[in-house]
C-alpha cells in the first residue's frame, strides 16, 4: 500500500525520478509493517509457569521434565465450616477452610508415569507417591482411547465432559489450601515420557512422523518440544548436536556431519581421475579470530537441582570478548552440560573458514553434509553445490571434529525441598495433673504426635464421645518436639528428692529429635518438664547414647502430686511438655473423658487411615493432692491426735511457712482404719487433724493405720497412710 501511495505522490511532485524514490521508500515501509511475524522455539522459562490461558500450546514431553503444565478445568474454591467453643457464657469460634478440584494439562504426547509434583516450590508428593496435603489425585496418560475423568463428568455432565484424548494430564480432587494462602497453588510435576535418555535422533523421528530420518548424538534426560512449526520445536536440539541436512542414497537425512558417513576424497569423484590443482580453488574465505565468542555458555536443566537452570561455560580458543549465552530447553546432569559446553566451544570454529571449489559432473555423487579430504590432507563439510555450466561449484566448510564426552562438573549446590520416605505416625495422649491457674474443672488431656522423620506433616484429630456417636473435629497435632516410649522400665522413686539411683532410658519416634541437660537452679525452676505415663517428671540430665535413645538422670520425681508407687514398663509412652505443638483437648470435650468410653481417632494428613486411642477416666486434674507430713502426737489422756499438711491442687509446689490457697470449695478429709474396724470409722474432720481417745485406740487392733484423704469438688486424693504407733 504504501509503494502504491508513494510512487503516485512521487511522481506527482519530482517526475519518473520522484516516482522511482517515492516506490522505493515505499517498499521500506511496506516491508517493516507488513513483515511476517517471527517464529519462535521452546525457551527455558516456557515450563516453569503455570498457566490457564485459551490456546496456550501444550509441549510434547521426551524424557523426563519437570513441567508447570496449564490448567484446563477448575472448580469454585469448596467452603468449608467448623465451629467450636461456645456453651457456659464463652463465644463460639467458627473456622473457615477451603479446597479446590483441578484439572492440569501436561504433555500432548503420551507419558509412562507422574512422579514428584511441587506446589509453590516445595514438595506436594514426594517419590514415595504420598501427598503431604489431604487429596484424591488421579493422571491420565494421555492415549487416544482414554476415558472421561468422572469427577468432571459429575461437574459438566457426562455429556459435555471432554476425555481430552491425546492429553495427558493430572487431575485432584478437594486439594487442601490452608497450606497456600487459601488460594490454587504453582504447581510443577515430574513426567516421565521415556525410559531412560533421549536425543534429538528420537524426538526429530517422533515429530516428523517417520523412522530413521533423523540421527542424533548426544543424549539427553529429557526434552519439551514446542512451537509453530516442527522447525522450531527441533532448532535447539539441532543446533547442540550440530545436525545438519545430508544426502544419502536412501533420501536425505538430518544428521551430525559426524554421523554423515565416512570422510571422501576429492580426487576420487573427478572424472579423468586427474589430480587436484590449486587452480580449482576459485574462492577462499577465513573470518577473523574477534568474530568468533570468546566463551560459550549453556543453561539448560539440572537433575541434580530437581530440574531447576543450570549453567556450564567453556571459553572458545582465539575468541573475542563477547559471550554467546545458549538456552537449551532439556535435561542434563552437570557432567554432561559440561562436556557439551566445551563441545559448542570447539564448534565454534565450524565453518568461520570457506572456500568454493571448482570440479566437474562427477561430483554430483558427493553427499551434500558428508565430509570431504582434499589433497593437503585437511577435512571440509560439503555445504552447498551449483552447477554452473558443464561444472560443478562446490562450496566447502572447513570441519572442527567434535569430541562428544562428558566432563567432570559441580552442578553447584541445590536448593531442593528434602524428600522424606513415607513416615510413621504416633499419637498419644496425656492426662496431666492440674498445672498453674485456675485451677482444674474439667480432665487436661493433651495430644502428642510424631513422626519417624521430618517429613511427617500432623495428623487429623476427632473425638468419640460414645460407642455408635459422631465424631467431634479436635484438630490439627503438628510434630511434637520430644515424643517416644521407654526403652527399659523406671522404678518407682522418691517425690522428695532428685532421684539419681534411677535414670530413665528412652527412645523418640523421630532420630532427629534432641534433649537439653540443664544446670541445677534451671530444674528447680521448673525447666524440663516431662510425662512418663501418668507421671509428671523434671530431668537435668541427657545423655545420647543412640540415634534415638537417651538417658536422663538427675530426676525430680512425681511433680504436682503424681507420685506413683509401682514401677514404669518398657513402652511406657513419654513427652515432652514444654512444647507448642502439643494440642489440648478442649474443656468442654475432656468432660466427657469421665465416662470412660471416649476414644481419639486420629489419621495422618496424607492418609485415610483411622486410629483409635483409649481415653483415660483417671482425670488426674481434678484429683487433690494427697496429703503430706502425718504424725502422731500423744494428747496425755491416752489418746492421740493425728495431724497432716494438705497440699492444693492450685499451687503445686513448696512454700515453706506459707499457707496455699485451698483450690477446693470446702476443706474436708476423709479418715478411715486400714484395715476396716466395724463400728470403727470413717470419720470426716473439716481441719488436717483428727483425735482419738483412750477407749477408741483400744477398740482397734495392733497394726492399724489410718488412710487419710482429702475431699475435693471432684473427687478424693490419694491416702496418706499414717500408722497409729
Amino acid at each position: 500500500m504504501a509503494t502504491l501511495v508513494l510512487t503516485v505522490v512521487g511522481g506527482i511532485v519530482g517526475g519518473p525520478v520522484g516516482a522511482a524514490l517515492g516506490a522505493a521508500i515505499g517498499r521500506q515501509a511496506d516491508a517493516a509493517i507488513f513483515a511476517p511475524k517471527g517464529r519462535e522455539g521452546p525457551r527455558l522459562a516456557d515450563l516453569k509457569v503455570q498457566a490457564s490461558t485459551y490456546g496456550q500450546q501444550i509441549p510434547r514431553l521426551f524424557g523426563t521434565m519437570r513441567v508447570a503444565g496449564s490448567v484446563v478445568w477448575a472448580t469454585d474454591l469448596i467452603e468449608r465450616r467448623t465451629k467450636s467453643g461456645g456453651g457456659k457464657g464463652r463465644p463460639s469460634v467458627t473456622e473457615y477452610s477451603y479446597a479446590v478440584s483441578l484439572a492440569v494439562a501436561l504433555s500432548s504426547r503420551r507419558v509412562r508415569r507422574i512422579g514428584r509434583i511441587w506446589a509453590d516450590g516445595n514438595l506436594l508428593r514426594g517419590a514415595s507417591g504420598s501427598f503431604r496435603e489431604r487429596c484424591t489425585f488421579r493422571w491420565h496418560d494421555g492415549s487416544e482411547d482414554q476415558a472421561v475423568d468422572p469427577l468432571i463428568a459429575s461437574a459438566v455432565g457426562a455429556g459435555s465432559a471432554s476425555a481430552f484424548r491425546g492429553l495427558a494430564y493430572a487431575v485432584f480432587e478437594e486439594l487442601e489450601l490452608g497450606s497456600f494462602g487459601n488460594r490454587i497453588p504453582s504447581l510443577t510435576f515430574e513426567v516421565e515420557a521415556d525410559a531412560g535418555d533421549i536425543d534429538a535422533g528420537l524426538v526429530g523421528d517422533t515429530l516428523l512422523g517417520e523412522t530413521g530420518r533423523c540421527l542424533g548424538r548426544w543424549p539427553f534426560g529429557g526434552y519439551a518440544a514446542s512451537g509453530d512449526r516442527v522447525r522450531e520445536a527441533l532448532a535447539p536440539l539441532f543446533a547442540a548436536d550440530g545436525t545438519r541436512l545430508a544426502s544419502a542414497p536412501d533420501g536425505w537425512r538430518l544428521a551430525p556431519t559426524s554421523l554423515a558417513g565416512d570422510a571422501l576424497a576429492l580426487a576420487d569423484f573427478r572424472e579423468a581421475r586427474s589430480r587436484e590443482a590449486a587452480r580449482d580453488r576459485i574462492e577462499q574465505r577465513r573470518a577473523p579470530l574477534a568474530a568468533l565468542p570468546g566463551t560459550i555458555r549453556l543453561r539448560h536443566y539440572a537433575p541434580e537441582r530437581d530440574y531447576q537452570l543450570g549453567q556450564q561455560a567453556s571459553a572458545v580458543a582465539g575468541g573475542g570478548a563477547r559471550e554467546e549465552a545458549i538456552d537449551l530447553p532439556a535435561v542434563l546432569a552437570a557432567d554432561a552440560a559440561r562436556g557439551l559446553a566445551r563441545q559448542l566451544a570447539a564448534a565454534a570454529a565450524d565453518g568461520r573458514e570457506t572456500c568454493v571449489w571448482q570440479a566437474d559432473l562427477a561430483a554430483l555423487a558427493l553427499p551434500v553434509g558428508g565430509r570431504v579430504v582434499l589433497a593437503d590432507g585437511t577435512i571440509w563439510r560439503l555445504a552447498r553445490r551449483r552447477v554452473k555450466g558443464a561444472g560443478i561449484e562446490i562450496e566447502l566448510c572447513r570441519y572442527q571434529p567434535l569430541d562428544a564426552a562428558a566432563v567432570a562438573a559441580d552442578p553447584g549446590a541445590p536448593v531442593t525441598a528434602p524428600d522424606w520416605p513415607d513416615a510413621e505416625g504416633a499419637v498419644r495422649l496425656f492426662d496431666l495433673p492440674s498445672i498453674g491457674s485456675p485451677v482444674a474443672a474439667t480432665p487436661r488431656l493433651v495430644v502428642a504426635a510424631a513422626g519417624s522423620n521430618d517429613g511427617w506433616r500432623g495428623a487429623d484429630c476427632w473425638v468419640v464421645p460414645a460407642p455408635d456417636a459422631e465424631p467431634v473435629a479436635l484438630g490439627s497435632v503438628r510434630p511434637a518436639a520430644a515424643l517416644g516410649a521407654l526403652a527399659a522400665p523406671l522404678e518407682a522413686g522418691s517425690a522428695f528428692l532428685i532421684d539419681r539411683a534411677h535414670a530413665a532410658l528412652v527412645t523418640l519416634v523421630n532420630p532427629s529429635m534432641t534433649l537439653e541437660s540443664v544446670s541445677e537452679a534451671m530444674l528447680l525452676a521448673g525447666a524440663n518438664r516431662a510425662m512418663i505415663g501418668n507421671e509428671l517428671v523434671q530431668f537435668g540430665g541427657a545423655e545420647q547414647l543412640g540415634p534415638a535413645l537417651w538417658r536422663l538422670t538427675r530426676l525430680l520425681r512425681g511433680r504436682a502430686g503424681t507420685e506413683v508407687a509401682a514401677a514404669h514398663g518398657t513402652g511406657t509412652p513419654f513427652v515432652l511438655l514444654d512444647d507448642p505443638a502439643l494440642l489440648p483437648v478442649p474443656t468442654e470435650i475432656a468432660g466427657w473423658a469421665a465416662s470412660g468410653a471416649a476414644v481419639l481417632q486420629w489419621a495422618d494428613r496424607n492418609g485415610t487411615a483411622v486410629t483409635e486411642v483409649p481415653i483415660p477416666a483417671a482425670a488426674q486434674a481434678l484429683r487433690p493432692l494427697s496429703p503430706v507430713q502425718g504424725r502422731m502426737t500423744p494428747d496425755g489422756a491416752g489418746g492421740v491426735t493425728a495431724a497432716w499438711t494438705r497440699r492444693s491442687r492450685l499451687d503445686t509446689g513448696w512454700r515453706d511457712g506459707i499457707d496455699l490457697a485451698l483450690g477446693e470449695s470446702r476443706e474436708l478429709y476423709r479418715v478411715a482404719t486400714l484395715p476396716a474396724v466395724a463400728g470403727v470409722g470413717p470419720w470426716e474432720p473439716g481441719e488436717a487433724s483428727l483425735s482419738l481417745d483412750a477407749a477408741m485406740l483400744a477398740a482397734l487392733p495392733p497394726g492399724t493405720a489410718l488412710d487419710i484423704r482429702q475431699v475435693g469438688d471432684f473427687g478424693l486424693s490419694p491416702p496418706l497412710i499414717l500408722p497409729l504407733t
